[in-house]
């Protein structure tokens, strides 16, 4: 089975100039862990995570008493741009997905967008893997 049987479509994606507020809106709006980072025409330029949005520090403070002042940061919003992570993955539609599934072990990743003529046309995550296996005629158990 390839990458072009389970990923998942239309892609969600973010600009590099979004809030860091309004990623977490898409994200979370949509159940996605990870989303690609685009530009005007579509094409990957990086990716931004759950985890990198933790990392730098862009989620309130529950230790705050939710007073006017609570959260307020000094200055521009952080935006996508100043926390996203290069692509360092991208995965053809006609990759294996095995080979996939084994290079998101390795760089440790829960998404990988897929990529045709640069421009981002899918997204698979752990859970299109596991839906796959799921479906493969040799895994059920039929009687």
């Amino acid at each position: 089975m390839r990458v072009r049987d389970v990923m998942t479509t239309p892609v969600v994606a973010v600009t590099p100039s979004a809030t860091i507020g309004e990623a977490i809106a898409v994200s979370t709006g949509k159940g996605f862990t990870s989303l690609p980072v685009v530009d005007d025409l579509g094409r990957l330029i990086g990716l931004l995570s759950e985890e990198d949005i933790i990392r730098a520090g862009c989620l309130p403070d529950p230790r705050l008493d939710g007073g006017p002042d609570a959260g307020v940061h000094l200055g521009a919003p952080v935006t996508v741009r100043d926390i996203m992570r290069a692509p360092g993955v991208g995965a053809h539609p006609d990759t294996e997905l095995t080979d996939l599934a084994d290079r998101m072990l390795e760089h440790r990743l829960r998404s990988v967008p897929v990529l045709e003529l640069g421009q981002v046309i899918g997204v698979v995550t752990w859970q299109d893997l596991l839906r796959a296996k799921i479906d493969l005629p040799s895994q059920r158990n039929e009687p």
